[in-house]
Protein backbone atom coordinates (compact mmCIF):
# COMPACT_ATOMS: atom_id res chain seq x y z
CA UNK A 1 0.00 0.00 0.00
CA UNK A 2 1.47 3.55 -0.53
CA UNK A 3 -0.37 6.88 1.38
CA UNK A 4 0.32 10.04 -0.06
CA UNK A 5 0.11 12.90 2.64
CA UNK A 6 -1.12 16.09 0.64
CA UNK A 7 0.64 18.67 1.79
CA UNK A 8 3.59 20.91 1.38
CA UNK A 9 5.70 18.72 4.19
CA UNK A 10 8.60 16.39 4.64
CA UNK A 11 7.03 13.55 6.93
CA UNK A 12 10.34 12.35 8.22
CA UNK A 13 9.81 15.91 9.63
CA UNK A 14 6.70 16.00 11.27
CA UNK A 15 7.88 14.53 14.82
CA UNK A 16 9.48 17.92 15.28
CA UNK A 17 7.54 20.75 13.50
CA UNK A 18 6.23 23.63 15.14
CA UNK A 19 2.93 23.18 13.64
CA UNK A 20 0.48 20.95 15.95
CA UNK A 21 -1.68 19.28 13.45
CA UNK A 22 1.58 17.30 12.60
CA UNK A 23 3.79 17.71 15.73
CA UNK A 24 0.83 15.83 17.48
CA UNK A 25 -1.66 14.29 14.74
CA UNK A 26 0.40 13.54 11.74
CA UNK A 27 3.89 11.81 12.88
CA UNK A 28 1.47 9.38 14.51
CA UNK A 29 0.11 8.74 11.17
CA UNK A 30 3.10 8.63 10.07
CA UNK A 31 4.89 5.89 12.02
CA UNK A 32 1.21 3.72 12.10
CA UNK A 33 1.37 3.59 8.13
CA UNK A 34 5.67 2.74 8.64
CA UNK A 35 4.85 0.07 10.88
CA UNK A 36 2.42 -1.57 8.82
CA UNK A 37 5.25 -1.44 5.35
CA UNK A 38 3.42 1.35 3.69
CA UNK A 39 5.44 3.50 1.38
CA UNK A 40 4.97 6.99 2.10
CA UNK A 41 5.10 9.90 0.34
CA UNK A 42 4.25 14.37 0.38
CA UNK A 43 3.29 17.34 -1.76
CA UNK A 44 0.56 19.17 -3.08
CA UNK A 45 1.17 17.74 -6.20
CA UNK A 46 -0.97 14.58 -7.33
CA UNK A 47 0.68 11.37 -6.88
CA UNK A 48 -1.68 8.80 -9.04
CA UNK A 49 -0.02 5.59 -7.85
CA UNK A 50 -0.66 6.21 -4.06
CA UNK A 51 -3.99 4.38 -2.14
CA UNK A 52 -4.89 6.37 0.51
CA UNK A 53 -4.61 9.94 0.08
CA UNK A 54 -4.18 11.81 3.16
CA UNK A 55 -5.35 15.41 3.73
CA UNK A 56 -4.64 16.83 7.09
CA UNK A 57 -4.72 20.24 8.36
CA UNK A 58 -5.99 22.48 5.14
CA UNK A 59 -4.41 26.38 5.89
CA UNK A 60 -5.67 29.00 3.84
CA UNK A 61 -2.67 29.33 1.71
CA UNK A 62 -3.07 25.59 0.38
CA UNK A 63 -6.75 25.97 -0.12
CA UNK A 64 -7.16 26.04 -3.71
CA UNK A 65 -4.39 23.66 -4.41
CA UNK A 66 -6.32 21.22 -2.19
CA UNK A 67 -9.73 21.89 -3.87
CA UNK A 68 -7.81 20.85 -7.25
CA UNK A 69 -6.36 17.41 -5.78
CA UNK A 70 -10.17 17.02 -5.00
CA UNK A 71 -11.66 17.74 -8.54
CA UNK A 72 -8.44 14.88 -9.80
CA UNK A 73 -9.07 12.35 -7.43
CA UNK A 74 -12.53 11.98 -6.85
CA UNK A 75 -13.21 9.34 -9.36
CA UNK A 76 -10.27 7.59 -9.19
CA UNK A 77 -11.08 5.18 -6.77
CA UNK A 78 -8.53 5.88 -4.18
CA UNK A 79 -9.00 5.77 -0.24
CA UNK A 80 -9.58 9.87 1.12
CA UNK A 81 -8.70 10.60 4.65
CA UNK A 82 -9.45 13.64 6.33
CA UNK A 83 -7.90 14.81 9.09
CA UNK A 84 -10.54 17.21 11.10
CA UNK A 85 -9.67 18.83 13.78
CA UNK A 86 -11.39 21.94 14.00
CA UNK A 87 -15.15 22.44 13.56
CA UNK A 88 -14.94 24.24 10.06
CA UNK A 89 -17.96 23.70 8.64
CA UNK A 90 -19.71 25.36 11.20
CA UNK A 91 -18.06 28.32 11.11
CA UNK A 92 -19.33 32.06 9.37
CA UNK A 93 -15.98 33.48 9.31
CA UNK A 94 -13.90 30.71 7.37
CA UNK A 95 -15.66 30.76 4.27
CA UNK A 96 -12.92 29.44 2.05
CA UNK A 97 -12.14 26.47 4.11
CA UNK A 98 -15.62 25.92 5.10
CA UNK A 99 -16.54 25.39 1.24
CA UNK A 100 -13.38 23.09 0.20
CA UNK A 101 -14.25 20.83 3.29
CA UNK A 102 -18.13 21.16 2.17
CA UNK A 103 -16.45 19.54 -1.04
CA UNK A 104 -14.74 16.80 0.80
CA UNK A 105 -17.83 15.90 2.73
CA UNK A 106 -19.64 15.42 -0.69
CA UNK A 107 -16.68 12.79 -2.09
CA UNK A 108 -16.64 9.09 -0.88
CA UNK A 109 -14.03 10.10 2.17
CA UNK A 110 -13.54 9.51 5.84
CA UNK A 111 -13.10 12.16 8.39
CA UNK A 112 -10.91 11.48 11.36
CA UNK A 113 -11.49 13.40 14.71
CA UNK A 114 -9.89 13.80 17.56
CA UNK A 115 -13.39 14.39 20.07
CA UNK A 116 -16.41 12.64 20.16
CA UNK A 117 -18.51 15.89 19.63
CA UNK A 118 -16.82 16.65 16.10
CA UNK A 119 -17.69 12.87 15.34
CA UNK A 120 -21.33 13.34 16.27
CA UNK A 121 -21.70 16.28 14.00
CA UNK A 122 -20.06 14.41 11.01
CA UNK A 123 -22.28 12.02 11.62
CA UNK A 124 -25.75 14.03 11.72
CA UNK A 125 -24.32 15.05 8.21
CA UNK A 126 -24.22 11.70 7.07
CA UNK A 127 -20.13 11.15 6.78
CA UNK A 128 -18.72 8.27 8.22
CA UNK A 129 -15.98 9.07 11.19
CA UNK A 130 -12.89 7.55 13.15
CA UNK A 131 -11.95 9.14 16.57
CA UNK A 132 -8.22 9.38 17.48
CA UNK A 133 -7.14 11.36 19.73
CA UNK A 134 -4.13 14.53 19.71
CA UNK A 135 -0.92 12.90 21.15
CA UNK A 136 0.93 14.83 23.29
CA UNK A 137 4.72 16.63 22.86
CA UNK A 138 7.63 14.64 24.57
CA UNK A 139 7.55 16.31 27.70
CA UNK A 140 9.06 14.73 31.02
CA UNK A 141 7.15 14.14 33.72
CA UNK A 142 8.03 16.59 36.22
CA UNK A 143 6.44 15.76 40.40
CA UNK A 144 4.98 19.17 41.04
CA UNK A 145 6.83 21.27 43.56
CA UNK A 146 6.73 24.50 45.55
CA UNK A 147 8.56 27.29 43.69
CA UNK A 148 8.37 29.78 46.75
CA UNK A 149 7.62 32.99 44.31
CA UNK A 150 6.84 35.99 46.43
CA UNK A 151 4.22 37.26 43.32
CA UNK A 152 2.11 34.67 41.47
CA UNK A 153 3.78 33.28 38.22
CA UNK A 154 0.78 31.83 35.85
CA UNK A 155 1.34 29.75 32.62
CA UNK A 156 -0.53 29.93 29.36
CA UNK A 157 0.29 28.37 26.61
CA UNK A 158 -1.41 28.21 23.11
CA UNK A 159 -1.88 29.61 19.32
CA UNK A 160 -2.74 32.50 18.44
CA UNK A 161 -5.89 31.02 17.84
CA UNK A 162 -6.68 30.81 21.18
CA UNK A 163 -5.40 34.09 22.44
CA UNK A 164 -8.60 35.92 22.67
CA UNK A 165 -10.22 33.41 25.33
CA UNK A 166 -7.05 34.40 27.48
CA UNK A 167 -7.95 37.61 26.93
CA UNK A 168 -11.51 37.68 27.83
CA UNK A 169 -10.61 35.83 31.12
CA UNK A 170 -8.15 37.85 32.34
CA UNK A 171 -10.10 40.92 31.86
CA UNK A 172 -13.42 39.14 33.80
CA UNK A 173 -12.87 35.86 36.43
CA UNK A 174 -9.23 37.29 37.03
CA UNK A 175 -9.30 40.93 36.81
CA UNK A 176 -8.47 41.95 39.82
CA UNK A 177 -6.14 38.89 40.66
CA UNK A 178 -2.52 40.35 40.63
CA UNK A 179 0.18 37.62 39.12
CA UNK A 180 2.47 37.52 37.21
CA UNK A 181 1.34 36.16 33.34
CA UNK A 182 3.88 34.17 31.34
CA UNK A 183 2.54 33.44 27.77
CA UNK A 184 4.23 31.17 25.29
CA UNK A 185 2.92 31.95 22.34
CA UNK A 186 3.87 32.12 18.32
CA UNK A 187 4.39 35.86 16.86
CA UNK A 188 1.08 36.00 16.01
CA UNK A 189 -0.39 35.79 19.60
CA UNK A 190 1.57 39.23 20.53
CA UNK A 191 0.52 41.11 17.93
CA UNK A 192 -3.20 40.34 18.46
CA UNK A 193 -2.06 41.59 22.72
CA UNK A 194 -0.69 44.65 21.02
CA UNK A 195 -3.77 45.80 19.03
CA UNK A 196 -6.34 44.46 21.23
CA UNK A 197 -7.95 47.26 23.23
CA UNK A 198 -9.15 45.67 26.81
CA UNK A 199 -12.39 47.12 28.12
CA UNK A 200 -11.21 46.04 31.73
CA UNK A 201 -7.54 46.40 32.62
CA UNK A 202 -5.85 43.09 34.65
CA UNK A 203 -4.01 43.69 37.27
CA UNK A 204 -1.51 40.93 36.09
CA UNK A 205 1.82 41.33 34.24
CA UNK A 206 2.20 39.69 30.75
CA UNK A 207 5.35 38.65 30.02
CA UNK A 208 5.47 36.83 26.77
CA UNK A 209 7.88 33.80 25.21
CA UNK A 210 8.58 32.95 22.05
CA UNK A 211 6.88 29.20 21.42
CA UNK A 212 8.73 25.88 21.75
CA UNK A 213 9.45 22.99 23.62
CA UNK A 214 12.00 23.62 25.23
CA UNK A 215 11.11 27.26 26.24
CA UNK A 216 7.92 26.14 27.32
CA UNK A 217 9.79 23.49 29.67
CA UNK A 218 11.80 26.22 31.19
CA UNK A 219 9.04 29.22 32.05
CA UNK A 220 7.00 26.19 33.50
CA UNK A 221 10.34 25.47 35.79
CA UNK A 222 9.23 28.88 37.41
CA UNK A 223 5.17 28.90 37.51
CA UNK A 224 2.77 28.05 39.96
CA UNK A 225 -0.10 26.93 38.08
CA UNK A 226 -1.23 27.31 34.65
CA UNK A 227 -4.77 28.39 33.32
CA UNK A 228 -6.72 27.12 30.23
CA UNK A 229 -10.07 29.06 29.03
CA UNK A 230 -10.79 27.83 26.14
CA UNK A 231 -13.36 29.36 23.28
CA UNK A 232 -13.37 26.11 21.05
CA UNK A 233 -15.87 23.71 22.57
CA UNK A 234 -14.35 20.85 20.48
CA UNK A 235 -10.65 21.12 21.28
CA UNK A 236 -8.87 18.66 22.08
CA UNK A 237 -6.90 17.58 25.86
CA UNK A 238 -3.57 18.23 24.45
CA UNK A 239 -2.54 21.26 26.13
CA UNK A 240 -4.33 20.14 29.45
CA UNK A 241 -2.30 17.37 29.75
CA UNK A 242 0.55 19.20 28.73
CA UNK A 243 0.03 21.43 31.56
CA UNK A 244 -0.17 18.30 33.99
CA UNK A 245 3.12 17.25 32.83
CA UNK A 246 4.85 20.22 33.74
CA UNK A 247 3.77 19.53 37.41
CA UNK A 248 1.58 22.27 37.38
CA UNK A 249 -2.40 22.65 38.99
CA UNK A 250 -4.47 23.94 36.15
CA UNK A 251 -7.74 26.40 36.34
CA UNK A 252 -10.07 25.81 32.96
CA UNK A 253 -12.92 25.93 31.81
CA UNK A 254 -14.68 22.56 30.73
CA UNK A 255 -14.95 21.51 27.15
CA UNK A 256 -15.82 18.10 26.04
CA UNK A 257 -12.28 16.56 25.87
CA UNK A 258 -11.40 17.46 28.83
CA UNK A 259 -14.29 16.09 31.06
CA UNK A 260 -12.55 12.54 31.67
CA UNK A 261 -10.47 14.65 33.64
CA UNK A 262 -12.33 17.48 35.35
CA UNK A 263 -11.17 16.13 39.17
CA UNK A 264 -7.90 16.79 38.28
CA UNK A 265 -8.15 20.62 37.55
CA UNK A 266 -10.14 23.25 38.74
CA UNK A 267 -12.94 24.52 36.95
CA UNK A 268 -13.46 28.90 36.36
CA UNK A 269 -16.79 28.41 37.68
CA UNK A 270 -15.48 26.98 40.96
CA UNK A 271 -14.90 28.77 44.07
CA UNK A 272 -11.71 27.38 44.71
CA UNK A 273 -10.40 29.93 42.29
CA UNK A 274 -9.03 32.23 45.09
CA UNK A 275 -7.82 28.76 47.24
CA UNK A 276 -5.84 27.54 44.39
CA UNK A 277 -3.96 31.10 43.52
CA UNK A 278 -3.75 30.90 47.94
CA UNK A 279 -2.38 27.69 48.06
CA UNK A 280 -1.24 25.39 45.32
CA UNK A 281 0.09 22.99 47.15
CA UNK A 282 -3.76 21.17 48.16
CA UNK A 283 -3.68 20.35 43.97
CA UNK A 284 -0.38 18.85 43.72
CA UNK A 285 -1.77 15.04 44.56
CA UNK A 286 -3.95 15.63 42.03
CA UNK A 287 -1.85 16.65 39.52
CA UNK A 288 -0.11 13.13 39.91
CA UNK A 289 -2.86 11.41 39.68
CA UNK A 290 -3.52 12.66 36.18
CA UNK A 291 -0.19 12.47 34.88
CA UNK A 292 -0.57 9.01 35.57
CA UNK A 293 -3.81 8.99 34.30
CA UNK A 294 -3.15 10.80 31.36
CA UNK A 295 0.51 8.74 30.75
CA UNK A 296 -2.22 5.85 29.73
CA UNK A 297 -4.47 7.69 27.93
CA UNK A 298 -1.98 8.88 26.12
CA UNK A 299 0.55 7.02 25.18
CA UNK A 300 2.56 6.47 21.97
CA UNK A 301 1.99 2.94 21.44
CA UNK A 302 -1.65 3.39 22.11
CA UNK A 303 -2.26 5.87 19.62
CA UNK A 304 -0.41 4.32 16.98
CA UNK A 305 -2.09 0.93 16.94
CA UNK A 306 -5.59 3.33 16.60
CA UNK A 307 -4.32 4.63 13.37
CA UNK A 308 -3.17 1.08 12.37
CA UNK A 309 -6.93 -0.30 12.91
CA UNK A 310 -7.92 2.83 10.91
CA UNK A 311 -5.59 1.84 8.10
CA UNK A 312 -6.60 -2.34 8.18
CA UNK A 313 -10.35 -1.13 8.01
CA UNK A 314 -9.83 0.69 5.05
Amino acid sequence: MHIHFVLPANPNEFRNSPLASERLRLRYVEEAAKQCGYKITAGLSINYSADIFFIGKITKDMNKQILYVIQKIKDKNKHILVDYTDDILSSKLDKERKETYEELMKINSEFIVPVEGLSKRLEEKGKKTFIIPDGIDNIPYIEPFNKNNKVINVLWNGHSSNINSLLRIITKELVSYAFNLHIVSNAASFQIIKKTKLKNMPKCKLIGHLWSINKLQQVSKNCDLAILPCDKIWASANRLVTNFRLGLPVIAETISSYEPYSRYYCSFENKHVLDMFRSQEKWYELVKQAQKKTQDDFSDKKLINLWKILFKNI
